[in-house]
């Protein structure tokens, strides 16, 4: 391949990435559905004809936005393995950390949270199916945080790991549709976190791991 085709192919990449950032600007203030090529070709001042000499539809632009969305997830959950803890005071600020990044990644920007709670679901079955993907994925990972607290003598011996994963999934969503509602985003997560930790680690931890975790001075949950 000659200089001239790869400096051919750089541009084209480049131009591509510059039609998704514009795509995702408008679709974060218009919704999917309410967004036309002609106002993604406006964002970026080119022509309308020329959106289709590197995209086929609206369709195919977000679903590349969705792949940025899932990467910039999973990247997220990759950076907090479950299995630092030893005890339950460890464990519990663990997972105070990891409620406080998952709400971060989940809400603080407006179109992940749009297009993830929203506006992926019936917009078409490949996507779909991905955010699907996404949201068992998270329940895999809370769980391999349950199997942990487990084999650390830190929660109860007779939990469902699978179960206890995915419930602890739908608090963590719950939370998330609320904070993006709230208009007091920053104290409606700290409420959750708390709210969150509190429930599970009263309800999960082993009895005389929790009142190890009581004894501590000044820990609160």
């Amino acid at each position: 391949m000659n200089e001239c085709n790869i400096n051919a192919m750089d541009k084209a990449s480049q131009k591509r990435s510059e039609i998704i950032d514009a795509a995702y600007r408008v679709i974060t203030r218009k919704g999917y559905h309410a967004t036309r090529i002609e106002d993604i070709a406006q964002e970026l001042g080119m022509a309308q004809g020329l959106f289709y000499r590197y995209f086929r539809n609206k369709l195919e632009i977000f679903n590349e936005i969705v792949d940025e969305i899932i990467m910039r997830i999973t990247e997220g959950m990759a950076s907090a393995p479950p299995t630092l803890s030893n005890t339950l005071g460890e464990y519990t600020e663990q997972m105070r950390g990891g409620l406080e990044n998952s709400f971060a990644i989940l809400t603080e920007d407006p179109f992940i949270s749009r297009a993830m709670f929203f506006e992926a679901y019936g917009i078409d079955e490949e996507i779909s199916k991905k955010v699907q993907d996404v949201f068992d994925l998270f329940g895999e990972y809370s769980s391999y945080y349950v199997r942990h607290g487990i084999d650390k003598g830190i929660l109860r011996q007779d939990l469902d790991v699978e179960k206890m994963g995915f419930a602890f999934n739908a608090l963590v969503f719950e939370g998330v549709r609320r904070i993006i509602r709230s208009n007091d985003k920053e104290a409606a997560k700290a409420a959750w976190v708390k709210a969150i930790l509190g429930l599970m680690i009263q309800g999960t931890a082993d009895a005389q791991a929790l009142e190890e975790l009581r004894r501590m001075k000044g820990f609160i949950v």
